[in-house]
């Protein structure tokens, strides 16, 4: 059946095609496949993919350079990285002197940019406005062949980017897999982490890089892909009107050409620094990502390592080995690594854990997997696969992937190749390349240096770092959270059923209505939109006076965990099987002031998963050996916190903000480990009679609602549920409002933190709340904002800094500001901090800030309902705070009402420079000063 569609889309694409070439015959198509269309640029080599998807006035535009650290030798490394970072300094069109950087001129316009450098790609995107969308593609072409790369930029920036190698050596994750790399591969390219060594990093000349850069960067190494809103006709003009001027490379670029020698025996490299958990990661040598075999070792991997039922999970976790374990297949295009990870705690010895990784290795040579498993595992991809494509950004990551590895086309295809995978297929990869002779180990000893709260002899947690370590990280990127951080007074709740059109411009994939009504006491949103064939839902359910009443703020973690660890109907391996084979990841978290739900699936399954949905809600199963288990993972994981500059500063300042009783107050590590100890499963089994309940309970759906009968399968699932609180927040409001400088001293730390906050009291249905949140964003609002223009642009001290509002949304919150620095320069990095605060309370926002802020959120809003997850999201934000799904229309137009003196004064009214509170987290002794 799905074939079938590909070939219905690829039927069409070709018509379109055809009448694309008789319009501009300077673009000769090339393919089309899954309603993906490749052409070739003519006039100078460009490939161009195009996805076009009228329904939602977004679009990404991205450009893939082939080249990344892999094209990188001795002396150069981290060149693909710093370049990437310098391709935002400017062009003779885009500049900050003129007052036009790329960055200022995207995030005025609402979108969410950032690149990502990787071993065998580098690429730069915008998600933003349609309309927009000249802009963005003048923007890459500019930068592609007249970047200014200046020396002034470069020495800046270089301090910027060892910034950003520091805070990865805090991470022990993070070293023993740049350790295992750089062993398992000593001549391929693949040796070097993409950040590069740090030497190189201090010492690259700019002509290193421009070289660099003329080698690359032309188009005829670059793929430009454009997914969204647009006309093909328009979008053929624009290409070029804006590429059309640029030549193919000069000369032939060059490619790595190193080959990996044989290895003739087992590899071993150890790393001893503080930390809390010991690790042992095992690596073996497998190929690239289009290799006949990377099929069967993703599935291997999947086997392995995801999941209640996977083999290490049942080996180390249940037996109370290990924390975590995980297992994957690298999908790099030239070569790489089928990686073994467990994280133990420290008093178990890396010899035993090592000895058992052999064991079950030895038996997955020997006895193989199932057919059931393999299906198993080809279910959950393929529904993932579809469940994944929700909005241009996430289409154009996967795609970069797929460009990366050689082939774009594994984007629509991967799933049919790993369909024809049998259990002889993952049986033959695990005796042909799991062997001895070719595996790297690498052990993570810790040296403690936290708390001495002698730990159970029990674990069960997955805690590996999930998908690649991009350099830049996405996340640190992006100009604005989809979810308003806003509270306008409330509305009056009606919960009769409710319809309501919507902005087709502020909703996601062309919200057309919604609907609101009470189902099984369950305070449901319904949002239609034009996804096809899956749905998004979030929900909650409030703990009401929870942390004012309870002096164990665990409880609620510990049992929102449990509910993934069986059922009265179901154990937990086959709870996890059934949603497994669905695709679908089932989360429910919770804080000390709500249970939070949410999933994703195809609105076919939706019946099978609201049940599964109640089913945990509902009957847990309260085993006791899993609560045994649970408890130490959150040990394990919390322990983790002792060593962490950024959690312990957090916590320092909310504790120097809040009293205790607060909700926005934060525990101590040791005080959260001995809660974690001093929990019992009586005391969850009371919690959950008590809390969990439809009385305080919203969900929302978003997506292909008329394929999913979400009502009908609420009302089965959910009959005669009964329970819950809902009652008004009662605590202690008294702030601290004394200034105070506290250090937190962790050893061995490269990168240190800062925090500087107060409280401000504003709620966010305060009347000043928008007007104070537009003047924090102009001051550290993504790479527009004042401080990363300042601090880290023009000064070099920080790979990031931002200022944010924070806060439960029914609480007076807090303001702060956070930012990472070496310890040399840390006094250095907190007075220029402290210039751009004194200038932002003297002398306020400029006019031109405020309207170009205004653009910049509200365009960013709309940006981020473009999907089904903001969408949803947004909307459950919304009703949480008693206003209607509908707010999404209103929330851009009290943006627009702030003046320019409401922001001001909201400054001068908010924030005093006599109340700072100033938290210094790292490598650091009591006076604030580097640890020698």
């Amino acid at each position: 059946m799905k074939r079938k569609v590909i070939w219905s889309l690829g039927s069409l694409c070709f018509s379109a095609m055809v009448c694309a070439q008789k319009s501009n015959p300077n673009f000769t198509s090339v393919k089309a496949v899954g309603g993906i269309e490749e052409y070739m640029y003519q006039p100078n080599g460009m490939n161009v993919l195009l996805l076009q998807d009228n329904a939602s006035p977004v679009v990404t535009v991205q450009i893939v350079y082939r080249v990344g650290s892999k094209n990188e030798v001795l002396g150069n490394t981290g060149s693909t990285h710093l370049l990437e970072h310098l391709m935002f300094k400017g062009t003779p069109t885009f500049n900050k002197k003129s007052g036009t950087t790329i960055t200022d001129v995207l995030q005025n316009t609402g979108a969410q940019l950032n690149a990502t450098t990787w071993y065998d790609r580098t690429n730069y995107f915008e998600t933003l406005p349609s309309d927009k969308i000249g802009l963005a593609l003048q923007i890459e072409a500019d930068r592609m062949r007249n970047s200014l790369l200046l020396k002034e930029d470069k020495d800046a920036e270089m301090t910027v980017v060892r910034n950003e190698f520091e805070r990865g050596e805090n991470n022990p994750n993070s070293v023993l897999d740049k350790e295992i790399w750089s062993a398992a591969y000593i001549a391929h390219p693949y040796h070097h982490s993409t950040i590069g060594w740090k030497s190189d990093i201090e010492k690259a000349p700019i002509e290193v890089l421009k070289n660099f850069y003329n080698t690359y960067y032309w188009p005829d190494n670059a793929t430009l892909t454009i997914i969204g809103d647009f006309k093909k006709d328009n979008v053929f003009a624009l290409i070029e009107q804006y590429f059309g001027k640029i030549a193919k490379a000069p000369n032939v670029m060059p490619q790595p050409y190193t080959e990996e020698p044989q290895q003739y025996g087992p590899r071993k490299i150890i790393i001893k620094k503080p930390g809390e958990l010991g690790v042992i990661n095992k690596a073996y040598k497998i190929p690239g990502a289009l290799h006949e075999d990377l099929p069967a070792l993703n599935i291997l991997g999947e086997i392995i390592g995801s999941g209640p039922s996977s083999i290490l999970n049942k080996t180390f976790v249940d037996s109370r080995m290990a924390i975590y374990a995980y297992a994957g297949a690298s999908n790099f295009k030239e070569v790489g690594l089928f990686t073994i990870g467990i994280g133990f705690p420290a008093s178990s010895k890396h010899e035993d854990i090592d000895a058992k990784i052999a064991e079950v290795v030895a038996k997955i040579q020997k006895e193989g997997v199932s057919q059931d498993e393999v299906n198993r595992v080809v279910a959950k991809i393929s529904a993932q696969t579809i469940l994944a494509r929700d909005g241009s950004g996430v289409i154009a990551s996967e795609l970069t992937e797929a460009i990366a590895a050689g082939d774009w086309t594994e984007y629509v295809t991967g799933v049919d190749r790993l369909k024809k995978v049998t259990p002889a297929d993952v049986l033959r990869v695990a005796q042909k390349y799991l062997v001895e002779d070719q595996s790297t180990t690498g052990y993570f000893i810790p040296k403690q240096n936290g708390s001495q709260i002698e730990p159970s002899p029990q674990a069960n947690k997955y805690m590996a770092e999930n998908g690649p370590y991009y350099y830049r990280h996405v996340e640190e990127g992006q100009s604005h959270n989809a979810i308003p951080d806003i509270m306008p007074a409330p509305s009056q709740q009606n919960y009769n059923t409710i319809e309501t059109a919507l902005d087709q411009n502020a909703g996601g994939k062309t919200a057309t209505a919604y609907k609101r009504e009470k189902v099984q006491g369950i305070d449901v949103v319904y949002v239609k939109t034009s996804a096809k064939d899956f749905v998004t839902v979030v929900g909650s359910i409030s703990l009401g006076n929870f942390s004012n009443e309870n002096k164990n703020s665990m409880i609620p973690s510990l049992t929102a965990e449990m509910l993934s660890q069986g059922t009265v109907l179901n154990d937990k391996f086959k709870f996890s099987e059934k949603l497994q084979k669905l695709g679908v990841a089932l989360n429910i978290n919770a804080s000390a002031s709500k249970i939070s739900i949410s999933f994703k699936c195809l609105s076919k399954d939706v019946d099978q998963v609201t049940a599964l949905l109640a089913e945990a809600l509902r009957s847990p199963l309260f085993d006791k050996n899993e609560f045994e288990n649970i408890k130490q993972q959150f040990i394990g994981n919390t322990q983790q916190n002792l060593n962490d500059p950024r959690q312990r500063g957090t916590i320092a300042l909310t504790r120097n903000i809040y009293a205790k009783g607060n909700p926005n107050y934060d525990l101590t590590v040791e005080e959260d480990l001995a809660n974690i100890q001093n929990a019992t499963l009586e005391d969850l089994k009371a919690f959950h009679k008590k809390y969990f309940g439809p009385a305080s309970m919203h969900m929302v759906i978003a997506g292909d609602t008329e394929n999913a009968n979400f009502n009908a399968s609420l009302k089965k699932s959910f009959k005669n549920w009964k329970g819950g609180v809902s009652e008004p927040l009662k605590f202690d409001e008294t702030p601290k409002t004394a200034a105070k400088t506290e250090v937190v001293s962790i050893a061995e730390k490269p990168s240190a933190e800062l925090f500087i906050g107060q409280y401000t009291g504003l709620k966010r249905s305060d009347a000043d709340f928008i007007a104070f949140n537009i003047a924090t964003y102009t001051l550290g609002g993504g790479f527009a904002g004042r401080l990363m223009q300042t601090v880290r642009d023009n000064d070099g001290l920080t790979y990031n800094i931002t200022s944010a509002t924070a806060g439960s949304s029914m609480t007076g919150g807090y303001w702060y500001i956070n930012a990472s620095f070496n310890p040399n320069l840390f006094q250095k990095g907190l007075d220029a901090t402290m210039v751009q605060v004194n200038k932002w309370i003297k002398d306020g926002i400029t006019a031109e800030e405020l309207e170009n802020k205004k653009t910049n959120l509200i365009g960013s809003f709309k940006v981020g309902l473009s999907t089904t997850t903001g969408l949803s999201t947004t909307i459950l934000n919304f009703i949480e705070r008693g206003l209607e799904p509908n707010y999404v229309e209103q929330y851009p137009k009290d943006i627009e009402k702030v003046t320019l003196k409401d922001v001001n004064d909201a400054i001068k009214k908010y924030v005093q420079l006599d109340k700072m509170i100033i938290i210094k987290s790292g490598s650091l002794d009591k006076d604030g000063n580097p640890m020698k």
